[in-house]
């Protein structure tokens, strides 16, 4: 691994949906997560966010999932992973914010809940490339893709 990088493996179900495993480094910070999606969503939505440029603080490229509300199906009862890709400064520098955890799949579980937030710098030549590696994976032409940190 890079000093910083986000690395994504995809584990495709029978019913049209997968498992994004996510595995994110920062200096001596690491940590694994997954969730399941639609790729299908995940690219009309996060990888057409990637591409767009300027990239905004207000509409950051987003990826998120875990267990949705049965209340609310637009709400994250529990997020899993989450992944945001916004400005970090005025120079074009960009900001990878990822947030992982465990499940929880009963109340007294909480306690032992893990999570972890990761962020690290990047560009926006390393962000194209990870959209288009995000596709090939999606499309079973690659094992994995991976967005590299800037180089401090």
């Amino acid at each position: 691994m890079n000093a910083s990088e986000l690395r994504i493996a995809y584990e495709a179900d029978d019913d049209g949906t997968g498992k994004i495993i996510a595995t994110v480094k920062s200096g001596e910070f690491s940590a694994r997560g997954a969730a399941w999606f639609n790729p299908d969503d995940v690219i009309r939505t996060f990888v057409a966010a990637l591409r767009s440029f300027p990239l905004t603080a207000t509409t950051p490229a987003l990826i998120e999932g875990g267990f949705w509300s049965k209340e609310n199906p637009a709400s994250l009862e529990q997020c899993h992973l989450r992944i945001a890709v916004k400005p970090y400064d005025s120079r074009g520098t960009l900001l990878v914010h990822v947030d992982l955890s465990s499940e929880v799949w009963t109340t007294p579980d909480a306690d032992l809940q893990n999570l972890a937030t990761i962020r690290f710098t990047t560009e926006y030549a390393a962000v194209d490339r990870f959209a288009q590696e995000l596709e090939g994976l999606f499309d079973g032409k690659r094992d994995v893709a991976v967005l590299t940190g800037a180089k401090s």
